[in-house]
């Protein structure tokens, strides 16, 4: 007896996911000249050339990263992001002399920092998508200044009220705001959240933090505490102590930090889908603090000179461990969201003519 033929459900099977790494073309020297230039003419023009030192660097390293082959591209005008600088400075520069008036004008410039903060953080995601493109299709953003105020007042604040407790549910709100409200031509990008791997990823560098702080204070202590010929009195060493205990807790803080980046950033990716693709990310926290050692170290002992190499040297190392796992071609998928494109583009043209710099 032959076999049932297959139903036509059964025969169309999806595709399956298809790989595309990143890659990175870019050079340390190639920025090197880029930053030199960069930083002359800043300092010539009085900070003025910094919109066009902020395009000409984000032009490197977008054109330089690579995706199937097509590399991305930045278009945003240095006129507009100068606008948006001299309009985001006013406002600082007219909230701090209110500051400086009265205290209770001090207590007034403050909440209206932080109503505009959420305005600003809007914009600036907006134009930032809007102005990034790949294979000729700009990215846009949706989200609305009352989201962020949920993302970057509320859920702080709720943070904050709880002793950390609810900081898993802030992360998730930032994400949610940021990556909710991304599309790529008429396909919008989309994270389904699960709150226990960040508490997890919390909880793992809450303990080391503690696990070396404690470490550190206990040594300093011991080491002060041992009898010394000829030494200072001793609440000068009891003061000496405290001063070093807190500046090794700053540095466990400042320790502590790539490894949260490099475990969230790898969640964070693992839980993004753009349509019917996903993406991937798969940094690892020792190769990671190498690469941040060497920097370091060869900033240190070149006084700065180095920087640019180093800041090139992080990108192509987070760039080149993101992964986009897509489910059939990326080109046809490009290719259906282009006719789209140009009415999203000029919808979104009278919204994005600045760029506050936040």
């Amino acid at each position: 007896m032959n076999p049932p033929e297959p139903t036509p459900a059964a025969a169309a099977q999806s595709p399956s996911l298809e790989r595309h790494r990143l890659q990175f073309h870019g050079t340390g020297g190639a920025y090197f000249r880029i930053w030199a230039v960069n930083l002359a003419l800043t300092i010539v023009s009085l900070g003025i050339y910094s919109a066009w030192a902020k395009v000409r660097r984000e032009r490197f390293f977008l054109n330089n990263t690579e995706l199937d082959g097509s590399p991305f591209d930045y278009h945003a005008d240095p006129m507009n992001i100068l606008k948006g600088r001299l309009l985001a400075s006013s406002v600082i520069i007219v909230l701090f002399i209110a500051s400086e008036l009265h205290p209770f004008a001090n207590l007034i410039a403050s909440s209206a920092f932080l109503a505009l903060m959420p305005w600003m953080i809007c914009r600036s995601l907006r134009f930032r998508a809007h102005n990034t493109s790949w294979r000729g299709l700009r990215f846009g953003f949706s989200g609305t200044t009352g989201g962020a105020s949920m993302a970057w007042l509320v859920w702080p604040l709720a943070s904050i009220l709880t002793l950390g407790l609810l900081l898993p549910m802030l992360i998730a709100a930032q994400w949610r705001y940021k990556l909710d409200h991304l599309h790529f031509g008429r396909s919008r990008f989309s994270i389904r959240v699960t709150i226990a791997p960040i508490y997890r990823v919390l909880l793992a560098g809450s303990l080391l933090a503690v696990l070396l702080g404690a470490a550190g204070a206990i040594t300093i202590a011991t080491l002060v505490a041992l009898p010394h010929a000829g030494t200072s009195p001793a609440p000068d060493r009891l003061a000496g102590a405290t001063a070093l205990v807190l500046l090794w807790l700053l540095l466990v803080l400042r320790l502590l930090a790539p490894y949260l980046r490099v475990r969230l950033e790898n969640l964070r990716a693992g839980m993004c889908h753009l349509g019917k693709h996903r993406f991937d990310s798969d940094q690892r926290v020792r190769e990671y603090y190498g690469i941040l050692a060497v920097n370091w170290l060869l900033t240190l002992l070149t006084l700065g000179l180095y920087r640019p190499f180093a800041v090139t040297r992080l990108w192509r190392y987070r760039v080149e461990h993101v992964s986009v796992l897509a489910r059939g071609d990326i080109g046809e998928f490009v290719a259906a969201q282009q006719t789209d494109a140009p009415v999203l583009g000029s919808e979104a043209a009278d919204l994005l003519d600045v760029d506050l710099g936040f």
